[in-house]
């Protein structure tokens, strides 16, 4: 494939005011926001990715200006003929900047928009599902193959690399479930298609046990976790662990903060009646990597529109199967990340589950028009280039703001 060059990026800034706020252990989310971008090269193809902005509320206008003022301008400097390239061009042309800054954490969430934007082009470039293009770049880091090269083909068989079946399915689970009214958002999940779920502890002892009796009780036997969001010192964590075991949960999300010492993480380790999972904080491949080894973890979740995007996760997924540790891609936001999270993870091979948030959400919903929707449990990835969507913008009209001049 020839090298192509970008000529625009796009930001598209959304807000809807929730009426039931999101509440986690660290604050609480009155109002869904989404930034988009879609960038367009020479020949008019264009790719969409979605750059994390969900804290703090006015966080999104900050990063749609990083976009259009620091990411923008770069675009006439990338050239390359595989995305894993531009991406690093983009993070070598940031690098003193974000020393400059400190605002590591914006410049990174723009540069994994950006990332799902291109890699989303790119496969639609060679008119292949997106989960097929990851597979195989996977597949050329395990072999030692060159990833440029062998990408260059229209057809992974055609180079003799495995590829996933036609419209895989993932598993998915669904989150984003309130200590209050638990129950009852649990049972409006299972009547949306889910069969696994995920509640939100970290509220006191007392209201933690609650939440967790009334969980169980509503889903029965079927798969529960739970997420604690960071809400525990090591000390508080241990002396919940008897009472997670009680309620038979798959992991506990979280349960210390992300810069906690390896020494804090292996003592809960040690007390720990069910898998630790943790990811969605972690922000660069040495500290992925240094968990994966030295905190006991049993599930690594990467959120791949706050950092990385797919090739920074694709490197995490690496480092996962080389430590035994299973993959399940953290997210919370809208209808273009949540694709972005499922293709990765289809094309792990895995057998994670795909995070899926039960709240309101049309810049979710209206997005994805019927894709990645739940039946008994699993959701199904098309196989149209790039992504797979047809994005209708019109059906999101009403809550677009304008951007910042």
């Amino acid at each position: 494939m020839n090298t192509f060059r970008l000529q625009s990026v796009t930001p598209h800034l959304y807000r809807v005011p929730l009426d039931q706020p999101v509440v986690t252990s660290f604050g609480t989310m009155r109002a869904r926001w989404a930034l988009w971008v879609c960038v367009r090269d020479a020949d008019g193809v264009e790719g969409w990715g979605e750059v994390w902005c969900n804290f703090p509320d006015s966080g999104a206008l900050h990063r749609c200006r990083l976009i259009q003022e620091v990411f923008a301008l770069l675009l006439p400097r990338l050239s390359g003929d595989n995305p894993a390239q531009l991406s690093a061009q983009v993070t070598a042309h940031t690098r003193i900047l974000r020393l400059q800054s400190a605002e590591y954490g914006p410049i990174d969430q723009c540069a994994a928009g950006l990332d799902g934007a291109i890699w989303d082009l790119y496969a639609k470039r060679l008119g292949q599902p997106l989960y097929a293009l990851l597979h195989q770049a996977l597949h050329a880091s395990n072999t030692g193959a060159n990833l440029s090269s062998e990408m260059h083909t229209t057809s992974p068989q055609a180079q003799g690399v495995s590829s996933p079946p036609s419209s895989p399915q993932v598993r998915a689970y669904a989150s984003g479930i309130n200590p209050q009214g638990a129950a009852q958002t649990l049972e409006r999940a299972q009547k949306a298609g889910h069969r696994a779920f995920k509640v939100k502890v970290g509220f006191g002892h007392e209201q933690d046990f609650n939440t967790l009796k009334e969980a169980r009780a509503a889903a029965g036997d079927q798969w529960l976790a739970a997420d604690a969001n960071q809400g525990w010192t090591l000390t508080q964590a241990a002396s919940f662990m008897p009472v997670l075991e009680e309620f038979g949960l798959a992991w506990i999300e979280e349960p210390l903060a992300a810069d906690s010492s390896a020494a804090d993480w292996q003592a809960l380790k040690s007390r720990a009646p069910l898998l630790l999972a943790a990811g969605e904080n972690i922000n660069h491949l040495p500290a992925f990597e240094a968990a994966l080894q030295t905190w006991g973890l049993g599930v690594i979740q990467p959120d791949l529109a706050k950092w990385g995007g797919f090739t920074g996760c694709l490197e995490v997924v690496r480092q996962a199967r080389r430590h035994g540790v299973s993959y399940c891609p953290h997210y919370l936001g809208g209808g273009i990340g949540l694709m972005a999270s499922a293709h990765l993870l289809a094309a792990s091979g895995q057998a994670g589950l795909l995070e899926m948030d039960i709240n309101p959400n049309p810049l979710r919903n209206e997005v994805l028009a019927g894709a990645l929707t739940p039946h008994e449990g699993w959701v199904s990835l098309n196989d149209g280039p790039g992504l797979g969507l047809q994005l209708d913008l019109a059906s999101v009209k009403a809550w677009a703001l304008p951007l910042p001049a």
